[in-house]
């Protein structure tokens, strides 16, 4: 018992500390795709997973979509899984979006919902999240609290877009600590030089933090097949995956290796249909 009991004491110390290096409520691991390209995904951002990177991305989506992500050992611990599901659908005035995410275990866990919108004016995507965050920490109890995204995204040229993001811009707090959610800024270049082939270019910066500068790549070997791969700094992150693809469904695999905390496993199951594929 006195072994299990210190177990869990030390699981549940590790993810605080994971908690405070990362950032609470952070969504910009969502996204096996996105994870594979070393998470330099706000200036492409042309799939559902857009809600987690650049809100303004969602504009570019022309089908409907929805898209599973499961994250089950981060670390190589079960108890930082993370699952998320994202939907957007197109309408005659923009896109509307809606997404929830789930980390944590039983000591510690940490719940958002998020519902966006996202339209085209005057040939600039522009996107808004509006999130609610809840934590519940055993023996503590819970407490929730409401932050603001906004982004936009630009096509400079047919081959070039470039967006840049703001999360919690409303500066929101939680809990009777009155402890603040992390802002951060991100801007991002993604670069087309053939139709199947892909770079993609970010910097994002969380206040307090030092920036981290991340670029990935994704080539399409054949239409049905893709491999990504992506590099970040502070901190020092690489990343690999895979994307195959099959009508309606899409399926992608990312593996990322942290200089000091070891690997993780991603994965995302996509469905796409009406609208076009263009």
């Amino acid at each position: 018992m006195t072994s299990r009991c210190t177990t869990t004491a030390l699981l549940f110390l590790f993810l605080l500390l994971i908690h405070k290096a990362f950032g609470g409520f952070e969504q910009k691991d969502l996204g096996a795709r996105a994870a594979g390209l070393g998470g330099s995904f706000v200036g492409l951002s042309d799939d559902v997973w857009a809600i987690a990177f650049n809100p303004g991305g969602l504009s570019q989506l022309k089908r409907r979509e929805v898209s599973f992500f499961y994250s089950p050992q981060p670390f190589g611990l079960s108890e930082l899984s993370t699952g998320a599901v994202a939907v957007a659908l197109p309408i005659n005035v923009g896109v509307i979006g809606a997404a929830a995410r789930k980390y944590g275990f039983d000591l510690y866990r940490e719940v958002s919902g998020t519902v966006s919108y996202s339209n085209t004016l005057s040939s600039v995507g522009v996107g808004i999240n509006l999130n609610y965050h809840s934590v519940s920490i055993s023996k503590y109890g819970s407490a929730g609290t409401i932050g603001i995204d906004v982004g936009i995204i630009i096509k400079i040229f047919d081959q070039l877009h470039w967006g840049m993001t703001a999360t919690n811009i409303n500066s929101p707090t939680i809990g009777v600590s009155n402890e603040k959610l992390p802002q951060s800024f991100s801007a991002g270049l993604a670069y087309v030089p053939l139709k199947n082939l892909t770079f993609a270019l970010d910097y994002h910066k969380q206040l307090k933090f030092d920036p981290s500068p991340r670029f990935g790549f994704e080539y399409w070997i054949v239409e049905v097949l893709a491999i990504r791969s992506g590099v970040s700094d502070a901190p020092s992150q690489y990343a690999g995956g895979a994307g195959i693809r099959y009508s309606m469904f899409q399926i992608d695999y990312a593996f990322i290796t942290h200089q000091e905390l070891g690997g993780t496993h991603q994965v995302s199951i996509s469905l796409r249909w009406g609208g076009s594929s263009e």
